[in-house]
């Protein structure tokens, strides 16, 4: 399920304004908010790095579904919920001619930037 994400390049983030994303992996559709705390648009939360940091959270979380909890990556930590889809039943997805099934939860992921990446920042202005 995953591997099929580890292939494809998503679209750079809108760091730090809220996006929705639907996501394919294997015979699945997920559905992804992304929310930002405690970042602004002064280019730290802009970039390839910040994009494959990002990635790699989505990949984490979509591999542990069943066992979602905080967890921090380089410059970032990241407060997975998971909430239910509702009205998911009244949706079709489809790839090609191929039909997929809706993940059944909202993956919610609520993106902060790590304290000391923070206090670096602001020693910095």
């Amino acid at each position: 399920m995953v591997g099929v994400l580890k292939t494809m390049s998503l679209k750079p983030f809108t760091c730090p304004w809220p996006e929705t994303r639907f996501l394919h992996a294997g015979k699945s559709v997920y559905k992804f908010k992304i929310r930002y705390g405690n970042i602004s648009s002064d280019g730290m939360g802009t970039g390839e790095n910040t994009s494959l940091e990002l990635e790699e959270a989505i990949r984490v979380i979509l591999g542990n579904l069943d066992n979602t909890h905080p967890f921090t990556t380089e410059h970032f930590t990241i407060f997975p919920y998971l909430s239910k889809w509702e009205r998911v039943s009244k949706l079709r997805f489809k790839h090609g001619d191929k039909l997929l099934d809706p993940y059944p939860y909202v993956c919610i992921m609520y993106v902060e930037r790590n304290s000391f990446q923070q206090s670096v920042f602001i020693r910095q202005e």
